[in-house]
């Protein structure tokens, strides 16, 4: 499986992509149409030399997965298409992320989860991130929380 960096003409496919794994977790909860914002955002974190986008393709070429760090060592976001979950696609972008962070010199990454991704949490926690006991409300009567990672030499 290859882990590439993303560019600037994958920023709608990541759109597409964020989107698609956002219903599935969330389910029903009615979320505005933020394409336009999403767009901007991804297409900076793209171009920014203080960030890190990373992406594995599909068969069809096609970005099946995404990893976005930002500073100053905060996992923004990690989705992999529902339809190619369970394929080692999060996997693979979390160790190179981690890698990344290992060469820059980081020590501890943090993540934000919302609780009700219950198969989010567990592959964090799988990985060895842990709570640090922040929080923030969040949809569905379930709050967002801190995960913390100590990065290992």
């Amino acid at each position: 499986m290859k882990v590439r960096a993303a560019v600037a003409e994958d920023a709608e496919a990541l759109v597409r992509l964020h989107q698609e794994a956002r219903r599935t977790y969330y389910g029903d909860l009615d979320v505005p149409d933020d394409t336009a914002r999403l767009c901007e955002a991804y297409t900076i974190s793209i171009q920014a030399t203080d960030r890190l986008v990373l992406c594995v393709d599909a068969e069809d070429g096609r970005p099946a997965g995404f990893l976005s760090l930002g500073p100053p060592a905060r996992l923004v976001g990690l989705y992999v298409d529902p339809a190619h979950w369970a394929r080692g696609i999060g996997g693979a972008l979390h160790d190179a992320g981690v890698a990344a962070w290992h060469a820059a010199g980081v020590t501890e990454g943090l993540l934000e989860v919302w609780d009700g991704n219950a198969r989010a949490k567990a592959f964090y926690l799988r990985r060895g991130w842990r709570p640090d006991g922040e929080r923030r409300d969040g949809p569905l009567g379930r709050d967002f929380v801190d995960l913390r990672l100590t990065i290992q030499g």
